[in-house]
């Protein structure tokens, strides 16, 4: 399934005898000149290493570790400071588990381009989920601070969670509205601050934030349970009845699911 980035040559001939009625009987046919077979395009280390680069970060999206970490070898084997290479080994070796690794490839990267803000908002979050939320934070405002990148308001949601991780309330309901500016009805800056007025038993306020965090096509199980929470705290048992029921038909066998019978929305 890996493609092959070795160019194609050329090889076929076509000769072609030409013979003329005129001439002499014993005279060899003429044989048009044929000219020599193109050579091969050359393709520069460079961009046989970004290729493999793009292919790794592929196969790292469809959960294929092992295929991805053969192609980013094969991208710094070719170009050995490739920090965007590094960038998609630390994501890898996040996946499976294995911090250390992941951690020296990330600083490798940064080491490489410190400006990067998709290296940094990847770096923050990894400090997020490995337990330094606090660390986190200025990755993503680096982050952010760049004008050319890109998806900003994917680093201040991130942020958003990461602040509410070691409970600083007051800058993750920010960094969700700031998220919100930039992408509106953004369902996953909604579900952030649905989730925090929930917490704050602030309900018919994660009511309004519920509705942008389910209108879309396939809200995820947990905006549904966290909707169907909010009705039954505001004992709206027809709105909750609707949650359930979406839940049961999209996600039968998710955890959300299953947790619907025990009744407990804490």
């Amino acid at each position: 399934m890996i493609p092959s980035f070795r160019a194609a040559a050329a090889c076929c001939l076509l000769a072609m005898l030409v013979g003329c009625s005129s001439a002499p009987k014993n005279k060899e046919p003429a044989v048009a000149e044929v000219p020599p077979p193109a050579k091969p395009a050359e393709v520069s280390l460079t961009e046989r290493a970004r290729i493999h680069t793009e292919l790794g970060a592929g196969y790292y999206e469809r959960g294929q570790m092992e295929v991805a970490i053969t192609e980013l070898n094969e991208a710094v084997k070719l170009d050995p400071n490739r920090a965007s290479a590094y960038n998609i080994f630390g994501l890898v070796y996040a996946m499976m588990g294995e911090n250390a690794k992941a951690e020296q490839n990330f600083q490798r990267a940064l080491a490489l381009a410190p400006q990067d803000s998709d290296i940094r908002h990847n770096w923050g979050w990894f400090l997020c989920t490995t337990g330094h939320p606090r660390e986190a934070i200025p990755e993503f405002e680096l982050a952010i601070s760049n004008p050319l990148y890109k998806t900003p308001e994917i680093a201040l949601i991130n942020a958003g969670r990461c602040s509410a991780a070691f409970g600083d309330v007051a800058n993750a309901e920010i960094y969700f509205k700031r998220a919100l500016a930039l992408s509106p009805n953004n369902p996953t800056a909604a579900y952030g601050l649905a989730l925090l007025a929930y917490k704050a038993s602030k309900y018919t306020e994660a009511r309004g934030w519920m509705r942008p965090a389910v209108q879309q096509t396939n809200p995820t199980a947990a905006a549904l349970y966290l909707g169907m929470c909010v009705e039954r705290k505001l004992a709206d048992r027809q709105a909750e009845l609707s949650y359930i029921s979406q839940l049961r038909n999209r996600y039968p066998d998710s955890a959300e699911t299953k947790a619907i019978t025990t009744g407990n929305c804490e």
